[in-house]
């Protein structure tokens, strides 16, 4: 009986924390030192977000996990529970140390200074992009819960290099915490599939899927798996003699040219 009140209490501080740390993303802005690596950087941002957001969404973190049934077969152990905690609070301190690195800099600056002058996702990606950048943004902002949201001040990333470690290292943290629950992989991967529809086809789900081939290995799969079933081809088999017979198959396309006679 203990062990249960100790695992519901668990999730239900784990659900908390989730959404406390899929909104850090909300917060961070990147400086126009970034230049031209900048819209795939951000893009880079956002799939993390969206990855950790899915990750949260499999084990219905997203819920009110006070009233799910069953949580020892969905989460395993209060131990299970405690590591993904722990996960999740070292993602969190990655945002916070970023974060003192660039009021650092800020310091060493002149306020006015052009060093410091940050992108605006909404006006400075091209629209493409930015439509992509909204879509995922909301596609995480749904799976998260809330009642809980923080009131912050925005902060920005001046330098690249950073960037790069803290998405690495946001990346390994998410490795952790998918290996923590191997069950969910085949509802991430249903997700996946409904993030793919949602994007919908354009130029831009081709930057996405470059971008997940380094950090987000079931959203490659289901981009990859969606440009293949576009156009596909499909053949039809007709049973029984002459011209009579059943026809099995399917089309996705248009037919033409074709006349059905009676049989003799």
């Amino acid at each position: 009986m203990a062990e249960a009140a100790g695992l519901v209490a668990g999730v239900v501080a784990l659900a908390g924390l989730f959404n406390n740390t899929v909104e850090c993303f909300e917060f961070v802005q990147l400086g126009r030192s970034f230049g031209k690596s900048f819209q795939t950087s951000q893009l880079k941002l956002d799939n993390a977000r969206l990855r950790l957001s899915r990750w949260g969404k499999s084990l219905g973190l997203d819920d009110d996990v006070r009233d799910t049934v069953s949580l020892q077969g969905h989460f395993g152990s209060v131990a299970n529970v405690k590591h993904a905690a722990a996960l999740l609070g070292q993602i969190e301190e990655l945002f916070a140390e970023a974060e003192g690195v660039s009021n650092k800099y800020r310091s060493r600056k002149e306020p006015q200074g052009v060093s410091l002058v940050v992108y605006d996702p909404q006006t400075d990606l091209d629209p493409a992009m930015a439509k992509l950048h909204e879509k995922l943004r909301q596609l995480a902002i749904e799976r998260q819960n809330r009642a809980g949201l923080r009131q912050k001040a925005k902060w920005a990333l001046y330098q690249e290099k950073q960037f790069r470690r803290l998405i690495e290292d946001i990346t390994e943290l998410v490795n952790d915490l998918d290996g923590l629950f191997p069950a969910t992989q085949q509802s991430q991967r249903d997700l996946c599939d409904i993030e793919v529809s949602a994007i919908g086809e354009g130029e831009s789900i081709s930057a996405l899927r470059e971008i997940a081939a380094s950090q987000d290995k079931l959203l490659e799969q289901a981009i990859t798996k969606a440009a293949e079933s576009v156009g596909q081809s499909h053949h039809i088999v007709f049973s029984g003699s002459g011209n009579t017979g059943v026809q099995v198959g399917h089309n996705s396309g248009t037919m033409s040219g074709f006349s059905f006679g009676k049989g003799s």
